[in-house]
């Protein structure tokens, strides 16, 4: 017998009766497995079950019920190869958690390939250690050596492909597949989808909120991959399932049956989760006239120096959010270049003018205006719990210090912080109450339903890094009103980006999944996000023009939301009616 079929036969015949017994996390998730089994034995299937559910850490992940039917469904009906098409929100990195755990806890797990978009790989990481006690190399760490090097690895789709490192991917035998954001490979064309057909592996679980997202040949691509020949070949998809005008399926039930086989939908209605409401509050601030002449000065300074040189281009946009954040942050930037190594730099005169301005700030009107939010929130909220976010150290110090003069609970998170040294910082907050500045190192794979009130001091450019933010404590498990309040200076990029941007693609009532989708489609027409803000800035003539650039980005912008609020209209209409776990009557 191959190593697959062994593997398949322990996962098919192992017995159950360790599982039950000891499960012990909440009675309504016991009774549903009961249930889930006697419904299986009465259908004459195999006994098979999660056996790896009594060693989570109920602290760490909270399973839902059609979380924990879909693992099993995927892993003991669909043959280890499945795709999890879950809306966005549902928990579909959970369901790969879980089932990745199974398979560690039964050993066949030797060799576990997770690619994944470039800017998810460590939030992958993050959530599989600390959900799952699974741990995994990301391509991104310092001690990555290679494809060959390490049995279990979370990496970009576009690194595994790259020249350097795609031989090396497809040469290996991998037990394990899983692939965030499928639908990046619904083009059988592109590098991304030839590497995924060439690569060797035995299991499979493919995830995607928008299985079509132009139309059902996406589909078909992407099931391919998972199951050659489910559909036969492309022209005899279309020839069955779609009708000549391709503006609609034919043979419904048919393709429910062929999909049933490989696919896994649950959708918001279907669930018993209900996301509690997001009150977003914006306050923006006439800066002072220091402020307003600091900012007039690093925004001059900006565009001079990147239009003679833009290989600065990293620094320049470094100072420009600065600005807006804190003289300390920009004159921690700008000292660094003065008292840098060899000659000074270009423009060293109008650096020593910038740093003069800075002095003439007093109080920063930012830090005055936080106050206000976080005495209110020791007033109202349990232990006053506040989470103010901030891109910069020196901001967050200069937070801190200002908050402790004025007797409060303070805690500091950052990615200076070790793993240990994180989670007590964690812990400690939710103990004592308080308040928690914290640079972006929060963003990724923290669970932090215990507060609920988040001020957003500076505003990344990228509306991702945002959502991410507010992802810490509006999330499943979440049981109050979450509040969040963004600060900005007026008449600012900020406020441009915020008020021009942000609100234009309703930002702040998006899901992350809709938002990466928004986003994505942005990319793809080759341009990035934060370098369009950036270069819109530097290169308006006058505030009229600049204007008008932000009001050009803002109709891309809704054109991108118009064509993804399309292609879900078009999943819901494709995947209507269909109950793709249960029988047909």
């Amino acid at each position: 017998m191959s190593r697959k079929n062994l593997v398949e036969a322990e996962f098919r015949h192992e017995d159950e009766d360790t599982l039950l017994t000891d499960v012990g996390k909440s009675s309504s998730l016991v009774e549903h497995l009961l249930s889930v089994q006697a419904n299986r034995l009465q259908a004459g299937q195999p006994d098979s079950e999660l056996r790896s559910l009594s060693h989570l850490d109920e602290e760490n992940v909270k399973l839902l019920e059609h979380q924990v039917d879909a693992a099993h469904r995927a892993l003991f009906e669909m043959d280890g190869k499945a795709l999890l098409a879950d809306e966005v929100g549902l928990g579909k990195t959970i369901e790969v958690g879980m089932i990745l755990k199974e398979m560690h806890h039964r050993g066949t797990d030797d060799a576990v390939l997770i690619l994944t978009p470039a800017q998810l790989a460590q939030q992958w990481q993050a959530e599989m250690l600390e959900k799952f006690g699974l741990n995994f190399t990301c391509n991104y760490d310092d001690d990555f050596e290679g494809f060959n090097a390490h049995d279990h690895l979370i990496a970009s789709i576009d690194t595994a492909k790259s020249d350097r490192h795609r031989s090396t991917v497809l040469a290996r035998d991998w037990d394990v597949l899983v692939l965030d954001e499928a639908h990046y490979v619904k083009n059988e064309e592109t590098d991304r989808y030839v590497l995924l057909d060439k690569l060797s592996y035995d299991y499979a679980f493919f995830l995607t909120a928008t299985p079509i997202q132009n139309d059902v040949t996406d589909l078909y691509n992407i099931i391919s991959l998972l199951r050659p020949g489910l559909f036969g070949t492309r022209e005899a998809f279309h020839h069955y399932f779609v009708n000549s005008s391709q503006e609609k399926l034919v043979n419904r039930n048919e393709l429910k049956n062929r999909l049933r086989e490989v696919m896994i939908r649950n959708r918001r209605e279907e669930t018993d989760i209900d996301f509690t409401p997001r009150n977003v509050t914006t306050r923006t601030f006439s800066p002072s006239p220091a402020e307003r002449n600091l900012y007039e000065a690093v925004t001059e300074y900006v565009r001079g120096a990147y239009r003679e040189s833009q290989g600065q281009k990293l620094v320049l946009m470094t100072l420009q959010k600065e600005v807006v954040s804190s003289p300390a942050a920009l004159g921690q930037t700008i000292e660094r270049q003065l008292d840098g190594e060899g000659s000074q730099p270009a423009h060293a005169d109008k650096l020593e003018e910038i740093l003069e301005r800075i002095d003439a700030v007093e109080t920063p009107t930012k830090l005055d205006r936080v106050q206000r939010i976080t005495d209110e929130a020791r007033e109202r909220v349990d232990k006053g719990r506040v989470i103010v976010f901030t891109q910069f150290r020196a901001t967050q110090r200069e937070l801190l210090e200002t908050l402790d003069n004025e007797g409060y609970t303070t805690h500091t998170f950052h990615g200076g912080h070790s793993s240990d040294e994180k989670e007590e910082i964690v812990e400690r907050f939710e103990e004592e109450g308080g308040v928690l500045v914290s640079t972006d190192a929060m963003n990724e794979g923290r669970n932090l339903q215990f507060c609920n009130v988040m001020v957003n001091y500076d505003l990344p450019w990228n509306p991702m890094k945002v959502e991410q933010r507010i992802g810490r404590i509006h999330r499943i498990g979440q049981d109050r009103e979450v509040y969040v309040f963004n600060i900005a200076l007026e008449d600012t990029i900020e406020e441009y980006v915020l008020e021009k941007l942000y609100h234009k693609i309703d930002l702040f009532q998006q899901s992350v999944g809709e938002l990466s989708e928004i986003l994505t489609r942005l990319e793809e027409t080759g341009r990035n996000f934060e370098d369009d803000v950036f270069e819109r800035l530097v290169e308006a003539g006058s505030e009229v023009e600049l204007e008008n650039d932000f009001d050009a980005m803002a109709v891309d912008l809704q054109e991108q939301r118009d064509l993804a609020d399309k292609v879900e209209d078009f999943n819901s209409g494709v995947f209507e009616g269909f109950d793709l776990g249960a029988s047909d009557d």
